[in-house]
Order: C-alpha cells, then sequence, then structure tokens
C-alpha cells in the first residue's frame, strides 16, 4: 500500500468510528494521519515499537502500519530466546522481523543482552565464576557482533535492581549476580563496548513514574547504581524507562518525574522511553471514555518525557490493540472486569488511529528540540 493511501485510508476508519481528537485539543491543526517516526524524528527524536507478532505472517494492514510509523523495531533477541545451547544461536523465531527490518532500514533496539528472566536454564550449569563470566563474554560478543551496524541501543542489563531483595546496593538477587558478582553489570557494559562501538549502551528498568514508596525506592536504587557505574567509568550512554502505566490506582505527580529525569540528566546520561503502553482495566467499558483515559496517561508521561532534553527515543510496547501483551493469555491480573480486551496502544485491532495517537503526535510536535544521540 502506497503511503498516502495508507494514511488517507487511516483518516476515513476513524472518522467514520468518530474517534478522532476532539476539536479542543487539536483545533486549528492539520489532522491529517502523520508518521510517529517522522514526526519524532523532525524533533531530533527516534519512535519504534515492538511488534508483538511476526511481520512476515501477519494480516494485510499491519506490517504497513509498522512500516509507516516506526524508525525502530525492538524484537526479542535476549538470551535465552535465541541460545538453546552454549555457543549454539538460532534466530529463526525472529527471523521474519530482522528481515523486515532490513528491509525498510530500521534498526533495532532493546533485545536485553543480560536480564535474570531469559537467562538460558544451561547457564545454571557453568561452572565456577570465571567459566561463567566467559560465557556471558562469548555471549555479548556473538549477538554484538552479529548485529554491529543494525543495532541503533543495546538493553545491556534489565531489570537488575530489586529494593524488595534488602542488599544494600538495591541489586537484585538473581542467578546472574549470583554467578557473576557484584560487579558484572559494569564488566557487561565494558564487554558490550568492546565489541560494538557505535550502539548507545542502556541499563532498562521499570516501575519508576508513580509516586509510591515502592518505587521512590526503586529510583533511589537505580540512581545509586548509576552512581556506581559512573565512578567506575563503565561505558553506560543511557537509561531505558520501560513505562508500563496503569489506568487503576495510579498516582503520577509530574513535579516528581520531573525531577526524576533530571537526576538522571544531571549524571550525562540521556533517557529512553523503552516499553510504553498502558493497562485499561481501571478505565469505563465506554471506548470513548475508556480511549480518552488512555491517552490521558500517554498525555501526562510525555509531555514531562518529552521536555527533558536527555530524552533520545520512545518506544512503545505494540502499536496496535490487535497485538498486545496486555492480555488475560498473559497474565490474569489483565483481565478487565467487564471481560472486554483492553485499549492500550496508538492504534485499535482495525489500525485505525485512536486519542492515544492523536496525543502522542501532539506530544511530539509541541516537544522542544532535542538533539539526536549516535555514539562515535
Amino acid at each position: 500500500m502506497l503511503r498516502r493511501d495508507c494514511l488517507h485510508k487511516l483518516a476515513a476508519l476513524t472518522a467514520s468510528l468518530g474517534i478522532s481528537p476532539s476539536s479542543q485539543d487539536f483545533a486549528g491543526r492539520d489532522l491529517t494521519v502523520l508518521s510517529l517516526g517522522d514526526t519524532a524524528q523532525k524533533r531530533g527524536l527516534q519512535y519504534g515499537a515492538t511488534p508483538e507478532a511476526d511481520l512476515s505472517d501477519v494480516p494485510p494492514g499491519y506490517s504497513e502500519l509498522i512500516a509507516e510509523h516506526c524508525r525502530l523495531l525492538a524484537l526479542n533477541l535476549s538470551w535465552a530466546h535465541v541460545a538453546k545451547a552454549p555457543g549454539q544461536y538460532d534466530f529463526a523465531a525472529e527471523q521474519g522481523n530482522l528481515d523486515f527490518a532490513q528491509s525498510y532500514s530500521m534498526l533495532l533496539t532493546g533485545a536485553h543482552l543480560l536480564w535474570h528472566e531469559q537467562t538460558p536454564a544451561w547457564f545454571d550449569q557453568a561452572g565456577d565464576r570465571a567459566a561463567a563470566r566467559q560465557k556471558v563474554v562469548d555471549h555479548i560478543r556473538a549477538m554484538t557482533s552479529r548485529f554491529a551496524g543494525r543495532v541503533y541501543s543495546w538493553n545491556v542489563v534489565n531489570e537488575a535492581i530489586d529494593p524488595r531483595d534488602r542488599r544494600a546496593d538495591g541489586l537484585r538477587n538473581s542467578p546472574l549476580l549470583a554467578k557473576l558478582g557484584d560487579d558484572y553489570i559494569e564488566w557487561a557494559f565494558r564487554t558490550a563496548r568492546e565489541f560494538d562501538q557505535r550502539a548507545v549502551l542502556v541499563y532498562n528498568d521499570y516501575d519508576l513514574e508513580l509516586d509510591n514508596p515502592e518505587q521512590d525506592s526503586r529510583r533511589r536504587a537505580l540512581l545509586g547504581l548509576l552512581d556506581k557505574l559512573i565512578a567506575a567509568r563503565a561505558p553506560i550512554n543511557a537509561v531505558g524507562l520501560q513505562t508500563h502505566l496503569k489506568l487503576k490506582n495510579c498516582c503520577f505527580r509530574a513535579e516528581l518525574y520531573r525531577r526524576f529525569l533530571s537526576e538522571i540528566e544531571s549524571r550525562g546520561l540521556k533517557i529512553m522511553i523503552t516499553e510504553l503502553d498502558v493497562l485499561d482495566n481501571g478505565a469505563p467499558s465506554d471506548i470513548k471514555q475508556r480511549d480518552r483515559a488512555v491517552a490521558d496517561d500517554y498525555k501526562r508521561v510525555l509531555e514531562v518525557a518529552l521536555d527533558s532534553p536527555a530524552l533520545i527515543s520512545v518506544v512503545t510496547w505494540g502499536l496496535s490493540d490487535r497485538y498486545t501483551w496486555l492480555t488475560p493469555r498473559y497474565s490474569p491480573s489483565f483481565a478487565r472486569p467487564d471481560g472486554l480486551p483492553g485499549r492500550p496502544l496508538p492504534f485499535d485491532d482495525d489500525y485505525a488511529p485512536k486519542p492515544a495517537y492523536w496525543t502522542m503526535i501532539r506530544a511530539l510536535q509541541d516537544a522542544p528540540k532535542h538533539r539526536a544521540l549516535y555514539v562515535e
């Protein structure tokens, strides 16, 4: 489908469903369906999504939607997903998406080089600390070498903090920590930089946006980890904030979030929104009311994040409600009381733009100019 045909079809479908943005929100603005990726790049930012599907085997329209809006593609290239045995890599599960990204000149983002939930089962038998570290080095070398030049950013380490484990340093008591030692994050970054000189190297984590005691302790633990990495001169470039939002029991305070982002920026690091979506099981059944509540959540967070000069990218965890992890199949906690499917993303099941899309476009258009980051 030609780009202009896709845009016209989406705009017409949006109008027919009665879910276009309010005239108050967009008075005097062009309501043509614009590319999120193009709009972001005009402000010096990168936009992308995870497809949550095999793009070589999806119904017509979805792959075109991804191609139109995304300049980054977040794929599942985590260790256990691609390495079933030591040194034996199989990318078949993601090959269709890898080919798709290459055909549209999209860069890859995320992928989690090290994550406690995606550590291969065989790593438990890695031997002593020296042997375990060598397996990690071999893995990082294999991944960064294979995808050099195709990756915008690596999540070098994902979700390594958990203050509930009551360690003084706030780190999670994980098999990675037990086998590799408490300096494993530092040397994982050094190893990644050794084999990929250009990618943005990221520490990525979740539950850092809201005003509650648990997330406050997580913010303190993260900032402590960043200080430790900086003091050790680890080659970290950015912090990834997953940003899985929930309408139910939400307690977002803009000024608190702004101060937190400033704390990261003051350490000389960039910021990436890496997994943005909104769980809507606390919203009404009525679609218009629900979509507006979801859009308002996107707006509250993005207006603050986009105002930070440290922000370099925004990635949503999916693009269409047809392909989202926020379903009861993934977790019973994601089920809505009314049994209706969730609507957490910028486009609906039929790939029509929702209020969340229009909110994102407006936030990007109104954002200050950013300075894109590419490691030299």
